[in-house]
C-alpha cells in the first residue's frame, strides 16, 4: 500500500482518470497532493484509530497570564498531537470518574505555543498523533481517507458538483460506526481513552 493507491482508490468513488505518480502534472495529482494532508488530518479528527494512540506525560510550562483564574497548571502539548483526548494524572483514583480522565482545554501561551491547561498534576494525555507513514494506516483508515480525499476532491475534479461532494461526504461518514466496531474489537480497555464511541 502506498500514497498513489490511495490517491487512485479516492479518484475511482469520483469516476476520473488515475494517476501513476505524485509530481504528475495532470490535475488529478494536482489536487490529489493539494488535499492530501488535509484529508489525512480529519479522517485522524474523526475517529481515535489504534495504529494512532499515543500517551505522553506532559511537560509543564507557566500558566498564562489570565487563565490562573480557572486553571492551575499548564502543560506543553506533545509534538504531532492532532487531537487530544483524555488527561489522567499520577494521583491514582483522582478525578478519573470512571476513566474520563480530568478536565482540561487546550489554548495557546503568549508566544503562540500549543499548550493544555488543568488542575491535574502530574499529567499524561492520551492523544491522536499525526501519523503521515502510510505503512502504518490500518485497512479501516485507508477505506475512510479514500472516501474523505474523493469527498475533498469532487468539486475541484467536477467542475463544483456539490451534489456528487455531498453524496461522497454521506459515504465516508456511513463508513464510521464500522471502523468504531473494528477498532472495539481488538482488544479490552478498562479505561477507554477517548468518548467517541460512549457518546454514539
Amino acid at each position: 500500500m502506498d500514497k498513489i493507491h490511495i490517491w487512485n482508490m479516492a479518484l475511482g468513488f469520483i469516476g476520473t482518470r488515475t494517476v501513476a505518480a505524485e509530481d504528475e502534472r495532470a490535475p488529478e495529482a494536482i489536487q490529489c497532493a493539494l488535499f492530501w494532508d488535509s484529508a489525512r488530518r480529519q479522517v485522524l479528527r474523526d475517529f481515535p484509530y489504534n495504529f494512532a494512540q499515543r500517551r505522553q506525560w506532559l511537560a509543564p510550562v507557566p500558566v498564562p497570564e489570565g487563565w490562573e483564574l480557572d486553571w492551575r497548571f499548564a502543560y506543553a502539548l506533545p509534538d504531532g498531537c492532532i487531537k487530544a483526548h483524555t488527561l489522567y494524572s499520577g494521583k491514582q483514583g483522582a478525578g478519573h470518574q470512571g476513566g474520563r480522565g480530568f478536565p482540561f482545554v487546550l489554548a495557546s501561551s503568549a508566544k503562540g505555543e500549543n499548550i493544555v491547561l488543568s488542575n491535574a498534576a502530574p499529567a499524561l494525555l492520551c492523544y491522536t498523533a499525526d501519523i503521515t507513514d502510510v505503512n502504518r494506516f490500518d485497512d479501516s483508515f485507508i477505506a475512510l481517507i479514500a472516501r474523505k480525499l474523493a469527498a475533498l476532491l469532487a468539486l475541484p475534479l467536477l467542475k463544483n458538483n456539490s451534489a456528487r461532494a455531498q453524496e461522497l461526504e454521506e459515504s465516508y461518514r456511513a463508513c464510521l460506526p464500522a471502523a468504531a466496531q473494528a477498532a472495539a474489537s481488538e482488544g479490552y480497555k478498562a479505561s477507554p481513552c477517548d468518548t467517541w464511541l460512549s457518546a454514539r
